[in-house]
């Protein structure tokens, strides 16, 4: 083997002593934060720093004289003397193996995915080669749980590369848009857009190289996405850039399939457009005719007289009570489609407050306790739709009361972020069919023995004020006594959802 050639091998030693040279060599491989040998044209280990023996599970003086193939697996030995004359014919400083997996193995037999890189070094009388040696074994684990994030995501995910390749696409997002992962790797995205969108997303993508941020895709505008049958559906979509191991600029694309929610804000906001037409037509349209009929009723009996037969006037009565009621009703409806709208002026409630301003607009009988068990003082809300809750509930428990003696505890505690009000009395009680019912609107329960009736209005409009600001309401019968109890879950922190 001829040595004489010029190679790109850097001579160390020059003007050094021989002790020296080989200190110096020490302290090279030893000051390398990666594992690191100097191996000979023998394949003969000559040099190993720590790192490398703690890699491999030798000790140093283990390592050093051993050969380099007993450090690989079984299946790359018998090449790899060929492959080291190779190097030697043609020295220089390059990646080993580049593009395929390297293992070395361990001492107990156990394999380890690295990366080696290689030095020429000439030394006094022989070439030599320093080998660095990196364990892809954290790198290779840090990228399966990646893969495993990306795959187990409940969101779609792509991973474009800069010329908007997709090189990664979990199930997710292979189910949103009906193809398999195989259909969509190597794709270009645009696949994922309609033809519309598509000669603009060249300049779009190269913008966001230019300045790449996280960020969310189209802020203010409608995003849609191409199902692989043609249809498009709605999406929002979030950008993250990012490395990969070959330092390649990538971008991670998060993508959410928001098809059911825009079809509940649809809804919705047809919901409200007929409610506020039904509000117009009760404030206006029923309302004036009932007051000009009240009105025609009070001229016809200041026509008739005193002397107006009593069964004329009593039919006549029996009309302004009808009005009466029907004005009473209208009330009710308007006041049932206010309660769906959350109100945005918060405070600090004090909730022994709020139940004294409730009790002083109740009319308690004698016989009716009303006790407290307040472990809770205070919540941030909106004041009066609360009190309105509180109140619907203890003014039914006091309405539909069928003893002359009765107690109702109010008690009020946190749960997490929710504030739990309870109203509990001993009271008739309410049949279990009933229990979802008695929220509708115009439903009332079974009338306790005094007669007292409802209009049905009170729990619903109760219901509607709960979760429009966020809570929720239900009833159970009491299991240690006569009665039900009304449990209300009231948020006692201010939300964005709610309070915005």
């Amino acid at each position: 083997m001829d040595h004489s050639q010029p190679t790109e091998s850097t001579n160390l030693f020059d003007n050094q002593h021989p002790v020296d040279r080989v200190f110096f060599l020490h302290q090279l491989i030893d000051y390398l934060p990666m594992g690191a040998m100097v191996v000979d044209t023998h394949a003969n280990i000559i040099l190993v720093n720590d790192e490398l023996a703690h890699i491999l599970g030798y000790s140093a003086a283990e390592l050093s004289g051993m050969e380099i193939e007993s450090l690989l697996p079984t299946e790359f030995q018998a090449n790899h003397k060929n492959l080291m004359y190779q190097f030697f014919k043609n020295p220089r400083k390059r990646q080993m193996g580049v593009g395929k997996e390297l293992y070395a193995k361990r001492k107990d037999g156990s394999q380890i995915p690295i990366e080696i890189g290689l030095n020429p070094v000439q030394g006094q009388e022989q070439p030599l080669v320093l080998a660095t040696l990196i364990d892809l074994t954290p790198r290779l684990r840090a990228n399966k749980m990646f893969q495993h994030s990306i795959q187990s995501a409940p969101n779609g995910v792509l991973a474009i590369d800069s010329k908007g390749i997709i090189r990664l696409a979990n199930h997710s997002l292979c189910v949103c848009f009906g193809y398999s992962e195989d259909e969509l790797l190597d794709q270009p995205m645009e696949v994922l857009l309609p033809e519309r969108y598509r000669h603009k997303h060249h300049s779009l993508r190269h913008s966001f190289h230019q300045d790449p941020s996280v960020r969310m895709m189209g802020v203010g505008r409608d995003l849609t996405a191409l199902h692989k049958d043609g249809r498009e559906f709605p999406v929002e979509i979030g950008l993250s850039p990012f490395e990969d191991e070959n330092n390649q600029d990538m971008v991670l694309v998060s993508l959410l399939d928001i098809t059911e929610r825009k079809r509940m804000e649809i809804e919705l906001r047809e919901n409200n457009t007929r409610l506020e037409e039904f509000t117009y037509v009760a404030s206006h349209d029923l309302r004036s005719p009932l007051r000009g009929i009240a009105d025609l009723l009070e001229w016809i009996k200041e026509d008739l007289g005193d002397e107006t037969l009593p069964d004329v006037l009593n039919n006549i009565n029996r009309i302004d009570i009808r009005i009466q009621r029907m004005e009473q009703l209208i009330e009710n409806l308007l006041a049932y489609a206010k309660a769906g709208q959350a109100t945005t002026n918060t405070q600090v409630v004090d909730i022994n407050h709020l139940l004294d301003n409730v009790v002083e607009l109740l009319s308690i009988p004698d016989g009716i306790t009303l006790q407290r068990d307040i472990q809770l003082k205070t919540l941030v809300s909106s004041w009066t739709p609360l009190e309105t809750v509180i109140r619907n509930l203890i003014s039914n428990a006091i309405k539909h009361h069928d003893s002359d003696q009765g107690t109702i505890l109010i008690r009020c505690c946190a749960e997490n972020n929710l504030c739990h009000f309870s109203i509990c009395d001993d009271g008739p009680g309410i049949p279990e069919a009933a229990y979802e019912r008695i929220f509708r609107l115009f439903q009332t329960a079974t009338s306790n023995e005094r007669g007292s009736t409802g209009t049905g209005i009170g729990l619903s409009i109760s219901r509607r004020l709960a979760e429009s600001h966020g809570g929720r309401i239900s009833v159970e019968s009491n299991h240690h006594q006569r009665g039900v109890t009304f449990h209300v879950w009231w948020p006692r922190f201010l939300r964005k959802d709610t309070h915005d």
